[in-house]
Formats: C-alpha cells, structure tokens, sequence
C-alpha cells in the first residue's frame, strides 16, 4: 500500500477503517447471516471481509478482485483457516457468475474504482436471486471541493467517492429496491462504536514516508516534479483533515423480482 493511501485513510478515513470489527457484525446482521447463505464479495482485495463473515457466519463465500495479487493473499489465506471459501480475478463491472446465483452481493470500496461503477452495481444485483439483498460499502464526497482536489484524492487513494445521491441512484438504476442508508464517516452510527487510537490531526510524514513519495513522484513525472512532491502530500493530507471531503457509507437494498418496464 503505498505511503500517501495510507497517511490519506489515517488523516481522513480512520474514523470508519478503525471499526472494521463493528462494520462488519452490522452487515452480517443487515443480511441475517448464516451457513445456508452464498454470499459474493465484489472488490474483496486480499480476502479479509471474505475470511470475517466465513469465520463468524458459517456461509459459503465467494472473493472476485480484478487483482491477482490480492487473490493469491486471498486464497492463502483461506488455504490456513479451512474456511469454505472460493476466489476469482475478474473485472468488478463483469462479473464471472451466472444470473441470479446468490443470496447477498456485498461491494466493497475498490468497485468505486472500476471501469463503470454504476455496472459494478448492476452486476452486483445481476447476480443475487430475486428478493436477493445488495450491500455496498462506499467512500463518498461529503463536501464541495474543487474537481481538481478531487482528482488529486483519486490519484492517491486509488478509490473515486461518488455523492451518496449518486451511489443510491446506480442502486435504483439497477432495480433494487427499499434502500437503506447509514453514514459510518465517524464510525458506527449511534455512537455504537469507539475509535480510541485514532488521530486527532493529520499525521506527520516519516522520512521513509517521503522518500516514497518523492520516488514515486520522481518515476512518474521527473526529477523537478519530486523536489516538490512532500510538499504537496502535506498540504493535501492537511486540507483532507481539516475539510472532511470524504465520508464512507453503508448502503443496503433488494432486487426486486419483476423487470421494471421502460
């Protein structure tokens, strides 16, 4: 993971990545969890939401990551804990399963970075059974800032937040129905859960922090672009901070079991 992903999630998302645990007991509850479940995870990196709800739920659980990296984790991973897992390398917005195959589709952040989000979506209400429930679990815009510091946050987290609107919008586009929302930027909602280790301000860049920024910089724009480059990584991790532009949702729907007219 690169130095910037990580000094960003620290600065600015920590309040929902440091309740993983919490996170992840509220999805398993939204879809009533159990062995009798088959339960596909798009977006599923190296496995560790996959490994969670196989470890507490009993159901079957199927990764799809379109990096093989992260599978190879993934399967190792599975292979130590004897879990019934399976895993496939596939692009989130075409999904390598038939129509209509599982009961509950969850879209982790990385779908937000596929070639279509609103595919992604689609695929993901493609491939659970009628009445089958979607979940997505997605960073989101929560204030006006400029479409360039925007492309900046992208460039950096590897991750494009769309407005919740939009997110909710892709949902219905996709034919599901009796959306549920909860906002987990500080956390769980409800002040459920605690986040005692997190930072209060933007974290400070270590010299190996910014001797991989200035490299990466350097690889990928020149030498004049890198003498510059920790400069601009604090100034970005202090405005993420103080702004709060980025936010992270939990939304929930059904597929509805007739096809909507035109």
């Amino acid at each position: 993971m690169p130095a910037v992903l990580r000094m960003v999630q620290r600065a600015v998302l920590h309040r929902w990545r440091a309740t993983d645990d919490d996170l992840y007991r509220e999805v398993a509850a939204l879809i009533e969890a159990s062995p009798a479940l088959e339960i596909v995870v798009a977006g599923c990196g190296a496995g560790e939401t996959t490994a969670w709800l196989a470890r507490r739920t009993g159901a079957s659980l199927t990764g799809v990551d379109p990096d093989a990296g992260n599978i190879r984790t993934a399967e190792a991973r599975s292979a130590r804990e004897g879990s019934p897992m399976h895993y496939q390398v596939a692009p989130l917005d075409d999904l390598p399963h038939e129509t209509g195959v599982f009961d509950v589709a969850i879209g982790e952040p990385p779908l937000s970075s596929a070639g279509s989000a609103a595919k992604a979506v689609a695929e993901l209400a493609r491939v659970v059974k009628p009445m089958g429930i979607v979940v997505l679990l997605q960073p989101t815009w929560t204030s006006e800032i400029a479409r360039e510091a925007r492309e900046a946050i992208v460039d950096r987290l590897g991750l494009r937040p769309r407005l919740l609107v939009e997110w909710k919008q892709m949902m219905r586009d996709a034919g599901l129905v009796e959306l549920q929302v909860q906002d987990w930027t500080d956390g769980a909602p409800g002040g459920r859960a605690s986040v005692p280790d997190a930072p209060t301000g933007p974290p400070l860049l270590t010299i190996r922090q910014k001797a991989q920024i200035v490299s990466r910089a350097w690889r990928r724009w020149g030498w004049r672009a890198a003498r510059s480059a920790v400069a601009r990584e604090t100034t970005l991790i202090r405005e993420l901070s103080r702004e709060r532009a980025l936010g992270f949702q939990l939304l929930k729907g059904v597929k509805w079991p007739h096809a909507r007219g035109g």
